[in-house]
């Protein structure tokens, strides 16, 4: 290797290289002295907020800027920390007792302080910063989630949505505020599902107002369905007094599916029923039938479906 490089082709190709890297330095130099744009946004941090106040709109402002400025101006922003903005409660002018306003020349001048005096602010949106707040305290409301859950044939949608809250604090200038008795969630549609499913969602939130937390995260347990078998024995109905009626076969075979988690907890009561008031001097058979059962048993179905019968009269 070391010949190579001693060779004329080498010194030639070392050449090559050492020109390369002292032009790329007086590029890249040059380039810094140009003026360059770029776009930043920037999160804005409202200090010496009251304590007692809450921001209903406006809350956690961004600001998106265009900056002109020279190369290595911007170099040195972009080697520190991600640039914010941080604005005095005090420097806003006070409309009225709920609504704050920055002006373009404020937000301008604060934008310049953050880039350099140097800088030219070329767009900026918003071009000024209004916040209504309130000082009246929160009231504690409700949490409805309002959600639409569909699975695949061979799965459940088990039990109730999980939420690790159950209602919020609503803030607001209004008296309605007390007239609000629940907030609900976004609707949440969720189809197909063959596992649980955990969906981060935004508040249903009156014009005007705010709520804390403004999203909430909420599951919706998904589980397999399984198979089940269980003999019941068969009930007559309207049956008179002085009349015995009893069926052939005496009990039946309910089948149905349900989440694998209920398996073992089944313990719902399943009632087989015959009517005796279907009984008819052409009938021979009745009809079997099953009280209502709850929604999570599925593809219920009952062998035999009908059962053949005498009458008796009762001792």
């Amino acid at each position: 290797m070391r010949e190579r490089l001693r060779s004329g082709e080498g010194r030639n190709i070392l050449s090559f290289f050492v020109f390369l890297a002292i032009s790329t330095v007086f590029w890249f130099l040059l380039a810094l002295n140009d003026d360059v744009q770029k776009n930043y946004v920037l999160p804005v941090t409202i200090e010496s907020f009251p304590e007692n106040a809450t921001i209903l709109s406006g809350y956690n402002p961004t600001l998106n800027v265009t900056i002109k400025d020279k190369g290595s101006s911007l170099m040195q922003v972009a080697w520190g920390n991600s640039p914010s903005m941080k604005i005095n409660f005090e420097n806003f002018t006070r409309l009225n007792d709920s609504v704050l306003l920055l002006s373009s020349a404020q937000l301008n001048s604060a934008v310049r302080n953050i880039f350099g005096m140097g800088s030219t602010v070329v767009t900026m949106r918003p071009d000024s910063l209004k916040l209504i707040y309130t000082t009246n305290p929160g009231v504690k409301v409700p949490l409805v989630i309002k959600s639409s859950i569909r699975t695949l044939p061979q799965y459940a949608y088990a039990g109730h949505p999980i939420c690790d809250i159950d209602s919020v604090v609503l803030y607001s200038n209004s008296s309605r505020r007390y007239d609000i008795h629940s907030i609900s969630t976004k609707p949440i549609d969720l189809v197909n599902l063959t596992d649980t499913s955990s969906v981060e969602t935004a508040l249903d939130v009156p014009a005007g107002m705010r709520v804390i937390p403004s999203s909430v995260k909420v599951t919706f347990p998904v589980e397999p369905l399984v198979a089940k078998r269980r003999s019941v024995a068969i009930t007559a109905v309207n049956v008179p007094a002085w009349r015995k009626l009893v069926t052939f076969p005496s009990m039946v075979e309910v089948s149905y599916l349900l989440p694998k988690s209920m398996y073992n907890k089944d313990n719902v009561a399943i009632k087989a029923t015959v009517d005796y008031n279907m009984i008819r001097p052409d009938v021979k058979s009745l009809n079997v039938g099953i009280s209502k059962l709850p929604t999570y048993f599925k593809s219920i179905s009952v062998n035999p479906q009908q059962v053949e019968f005498v009458i008796e009269d009762a001792e």
